[in-house]
């Protein structure tokens, strides 16, 4: 019975996952679920045919690759229970249950390396109960419910369960070659099946031959039978890691654009974000051992940037600590290996979405993976047998607390995100500076239905203070005034001039943001069908104001662009401008064909059919892979003098 007892002890762990997460699959679609799930119509497939499934995979706009599986896994949650976020959130939570078997068995099969090459005194029995630990912690952290509840990380979720399932295959197929059997068949596995999948759900799964270069360090250090073995390996290695990460440097060396280039939209420059990450790779350090949920949250935007090394002073602190962590973990490798490989674990995991690449600074679900890393240590040395054994019974016991209290503070947030209302007033109340929180529960309360006209008059209050609480806060973001405009016009408000002016010359002056481009589409579009009742001046202002702005390129030009478009045509009356400016935003990332369906929708709606029809032709050319092919043949149907609507 006793080597079944942490099998019996995982289950019970599984079930209390799923009843801690549980309370959140009342909550709404969230932030990015917008753009990714609930406005992609291409995931609205009604039937399982290959035509419909291959459209669907590749209609995302999210990352490099589109993230085709995460993707296709929303069109096959849309065909079998339409847009219900239950579903969505009861599938992610399936996912996060897989991925805690496969935190257990790839921590017995890690430590059971160790147990037979280094650590031979712990028992088999010993690596279970850990790799439960480990399990059991990883499920419930509180850290994880951003990779779990919020939708569209389901790509993050993804990728991690083809990583991990890449690693289990690794490390089993490396044991089979350690002892000599044949262990091939596994070991490319990892590499030409995991690896692709995990690549094709989200981006960092290219970190999966990584994480087995960091097993094959600590661990192996490419011992093998027989050098023809050895060699094999360092092939494999050459050809996933090496020499990819060569011509990426020496890529980067010609065309430093691709890399420097995202930065002309960002607030903070490439030195600067290194500086930041530093603190805030302490700040998720921190988190993963002693958990605050008051710190938690789902935007992090409060968090200062560093203007250099002494600015805070804590930049320099934390970037000498990366640095000593990183050498402790090359250094003590033959030492303490688990420790070692912990550590490189965590870093390497975060050495993409927490370095150079111009992204976001914070996100909670970029530490879903990597807070394996440090799991592993804490809890392989809270139960460490060999060692200080009067101390064991107080390390197990506080090894037991450690889990349950993720597991409080997990369901706290569970059920704190299954509430909207809730969620949001805490969001903006544990981070007062944030931006988007003070936006997102601002545009909460400006579309919340009243009951009376006292409420009514309440509801304007909270979101007015909200938006403006959020315009104060930054000199260059414009998410609060275009709130306050908003807010105004729905209400039939005066707009201040003072908010039009300045929102002008952030637009025009500041890096623009990705947001500005939705907010700016978003307002022309509500004064277009005539909920808004801002001036077509104020428009006009604003959306020039953006076109003017040198750093408006790629796919938010394009947007800007066809916002203007349609304000040209609609409201100007100006046909021939109004199909000039289309036409260019079309232009503008030539490669992007939804742009293309934008641009034969438009034509359609002004009644131009034989331009429409070119376009359609020209578009069936480019999409050599028929993802717009159904759409085509959709838009195809309304291009008949009968069909044809002119405004």
């Amino acid at each position: 019975m006793r080597p079944i007892l942490p099998a019996i002890f995982l289950l019970a762990s599984l079930v209390l996952a799923f009843f801690v997460y549980y309370p959140g699959t009342s909550g709404y679609f969230l932030f990015d679920d917008t753009i990714n799930i609930l406005e992609n119509a291409h995931l609205r497939i009604q039937s399982l045919d290959f035509s419909s499934l291959r459209q669907a995979a590749f209609s995302g706009d999210a990352g490099s690759l589109g993230r085709p599986l995460s993707v296709l896994s929303f069109a096959l949650n849309y065909h079998f229970s339409g847009l219900d976020r239950y579903y969505f959130k009861l599938t992610n939570i399936a996912i996060h249950l897989l991925n805690g078997i496969c935190i257990y068995l790839l921590t017995c099969l890690i430590l059971g390396t160790c147990r037979l090459r280094y650590l031979t005194g712990i028992s088999q029995e010993y690596t279970r109960w850990v790799g439960l630990a480990v399990a059991s912690a990883w499920l419930l952290h509180p850290l994880n419910l951003t990779g779990v509840l919020y939708v569209v990380q389901r790509m993050t979720s993804l990728a991690a369960l083809f990583s991990l399932l890449g690693l289990i295959s690794y490390l089993y197929g490396r044991q089979q070659l350690v002892i000599g059997k044949t262990g091939w068949g596994w070991i490319l596995a990892s590499f030409a099946l995991f690896t692709p999948l995990a690549v094709f759900s989200k981006e960092n799964g290219v970190l999966l031959p990584v994480f087995m270069l960091c097993i094959e360090f600590v661990f192996y250090r490419f011992q093998a039978p027989s050098p023809a073995t050895r060699r094999a390996l360092w092939a494999l290695f050459g050809i996933s890691v090496f020499f990819p990460f060569v011509a990426l440097v020496i890529f980067t060396i010609v065309n430093p654009a691709w890399l420097t280039g995202g930065y002309l939209v960002r607030d903070f420059t490439l030195p600067g974000r290194l500086m930041t990450e530093a603190r805030i790779m302490w700040f998720y350090m921190q988190t993963i051992v002693a958990p605050n949920i008051s710190q938690l949250g789902m935007y992090h935007d409060d968090i200062p940037l560093s203007r250099g090394l002494f600015e805070p002073a804590s930049t320099f602190f934390s970037s000498i600590g990366i640095i000593l962590l990183a050498a402790f973990a090359v250094l003590a490798r033959k030492r303490q290996p688990v420790a070692s490989f912990g550590i490189l674990f965590f870093l390497v995991g975060h050495s993409l979405e927490s370095s150079v690449l111009a992204l976001e600074l914070v996100h909670e679900h970029r530490n879903y993976l990597p807070i394996y890393g440090l799991l592993l240590p804490l809890f392989y040395y809270l139960l460490y047998p060999l060692r200080h054994m009067q101390s064991l019974r107080a390390r197990q016991i506080l090894a037991v607390v450690f889990v349950l209290t993720f597991a409080g503070l997990t369901f706290m947030r569970a059920t704190q995100w299954g509430d909207h209302l809730v969620m949001k007033e805490l969001a903006a109340k544990n981070h007062p500076d944030s931006i988007r929180s003070n936006v997102d529960i601002g545009s909460f309360y400006a579309v919340l239905p009243p009951s009376s006209q006292e409420e009514a008059d309440q509801y304007y209050r909270r979101a007015y203070e909200h938006f403006a609480k959020a315009a104060s806060l930054s000199p260059s973001d414009t998410l609060g005034l275009f709130g306050l405009i908003s807010l105004n016009s729905k209400h039939r408000l005066p707009i201040e001039e003072s908010w039009v002016s300045a929102l002008a010359g952030r637009i025009e002056n500041h890096p623009f943001a990705p947001s500005t481009g939705n907010s700016l589409a978003d307002l022309a579009k509500c004064m277009i069908v005539s909920d808004c009742t801002h001036s077509p001046e104020i428009m006009e202002t604003l959306l020039q104001a953006g076109l003017r702005n040198p750093t408006l390129q790629g796919k938010a030009r394009a947007q800007v662009l066809f916002a203007w478009s349609d304000f040209l045509f609609r409201i100007k009356h100006d046909r021939d401008a109004a199909n000039k400016a289309a036409y260019e935003a079309a232009a503008v990332v030539p490669k992007a064909l939804e742009y293309r369906l934008t641009l034969i929708t438009m034509l359609i709606n002004r009644g131009q059919a034989d331009e429409a029809k070119t376009q359609i032709e020209q578009t069936r050319q480019l999409d050599t892979m028929h993802v717009l092919a159904k759409s085509l043949n959709e838009l195809e149907k309304f291009v008949t003098p009968n069909n044809l609507k002119g405004d």
